[in-house]
This record gives structure tokens, C-alpha cells and sequence, in this order.
């Protein structure tokens, strides 16, 4: 990892960094890792904005496994797996385009948060 970069947004469980010297976004996310260019990235932010969380939570509604939804790689013995609220903190992690759009984060309050 180069040592120029810039942090561009984060979250309870992640963080987004654009490294400035190899124009790539680090992304890791609870215990995911992913490098993109921005083109990886666009793609990555649209497919998870499509996702239909109620197909999924129902398509899997009597699985041994909390997390309910898919994300496929390129590698076929591969899934990665997410919750609602995962999916939803990603989708606002990767979301530092535009204004805030009205959600709140944890930094936005003063006070400390117990996150039980």
C-alpha cells in the first residue's frame, strides 16, 4: 500500500481510502478487503443498489445462516454473505459522492454511542 492517500469516508465497520499515487480505492469492510479502480467501484455501488433485500431474506428465510445475502465473486466456490444492515452501511460507506442524503452516522452525535 502506498503511503499517499486520502481517506474519503467511514463507518462503524469500515472504511474507503483512495490511494493517490496508484489511483485505486481501498475498501475494507469488517473482514473484507477489496482494492478498485473507480470503474470497479461504480460497478460494485450499482450492483449492491439493486439488490432486492426482501427476495433474499425470503429466497433464504430457512438457512442455518444469519446473513441472508449474497454477493457473488468471480471465483464460483466464493460468496460473500451480508445482513440488511451490513448492506446498508456499505451502500452509505460507498456513498461520498453527493450530499448526505438525510442518513445519520454514528460521528454525526456528540455524545459517546453504546452500540449494544
Amino acid at each position: 500500500m502506498c503511503c499517499n492517500f486520502t481517506k474519503v469516508k467511514e463507518t462503524k465497520n469500515g472504511i474507503l481510502i483512495y490511494m493517490n499515487n496508484c489511483k485505486k480505492f481501498q475498501l475494507s469492510f469488517n473482514n473484507l478487503h477489496f482494492s478498485l479502480d473507480i470503474i470497479e467501484l461504480e460497478t460494485f455501488k450499482d450492483f449492491l443498489r439493486k439488490v432486492d433485500i426482501s427476495y433474499w431474506e425470503n429466497e433464504y428465510e430457512n438457512s442455518i445462516y444469519n446473513k441472508k445475502i449474497p454477493i457473488p465473486t468471480l471465483q464460483k466456490n466464493f460468496i460473500i454473505l451480508i445482513d440488511r444492515y451490513e448492506l446498508f452501511e456499505l451502500l452509505s460507506l460507498l456513498d461520498f459522492d453527493t450530499e448526505k442524503k438525510g442518513f445519520l452516522t454514528y460521528k454525526d452525535f456528540d455524545n459517546n454511542i453504546n452500540f449494544n
